[in-house]
């Protein structure tokens, strides 16, 4: 499961999101940090998920965001998102988490992700009309004992029609969706600097 970078899911995905943060501390530091944030740790991830998750409590399927002692990978897992890599800790100055996800987004009513018992049925997924969302969290040693901490998100359709019904709803989201992953990104920081 190591060897799995995401470049090698989709070199070409239309829909991508690189956000990076330096954190003044040595990567075997911030590494065990990025593994443990949590949702709380995450300010701005409670108010839009409740946003994201109103149509559903509208139709009385769900309960809302929850407080939780989770760690927020957990907490990703549960909602349907499949682990694909995660480093237990840095080797050669590097180590990456990747999870991805595969479902309708931008349906109101069929959003929920689908499950995949394994990695490997997630990367041969490929039915027609869905969109593939792929995560990194990466931390690298830098020059001076600090560590560079990023946040990558791609998406792809399985069909141009999917990929076409994926686009509007990325223009829409993608500024929040930004926010979350920089509010991420601070969270670690702060979890480092405590």
């Amino acid at each position: 499961m190591n060897e799995i970078e995401l470049s090698d899911l989709c070199r070409d995905a239309p829909f991508t999101e690189l956000h990076r943060r330096v954190v003044d501390a040595p990567i075997e530091q911030v590494w065990p940090e990025c593994l443990a944030v949590q949702g709380h740790d995450v300010r701005t991830l409670g108010p839009l998920m409740a946003i994201r998750m109103l149509p559903s409590l509208l139709r009385g399927r769900g309960t809302g965001p929850q407080g939780s002692t989770k760690t927020l990978l957990d907490e990703f897992a549960e909602h349907g998102f499949r682990l694909l890599r995660q480093d237990a800790a840095p080797v050669d100055g590097r180590a990456v988490v990747i999870f991805g996800a595969a479902g309708k987004f931008w349906s109101v009513s069929e959003n929920a992700p689908i499950s995949f018992e394994s990695p490997d049925e997630f990367l041969a997924f490929d039915e027609p009309d869905y969109a593939v969302t792929a995560a990194r969290l990466e931390a690298r040693s830098i020059a001076g004992g600090a560590t560079l901490i990023e946040t990558e998100t791609i998406v792809w359709g399985t069909d141009d029609r999917s990929a076409r019904r994926f686009r509007p709803y990325w223009t829409l989201i993608r500024p929040f969706s930004g926010l979350i992953r920089r509010s991420w990104l601070a969270g670690i920081d702060r979890r480092v600097a405590r």
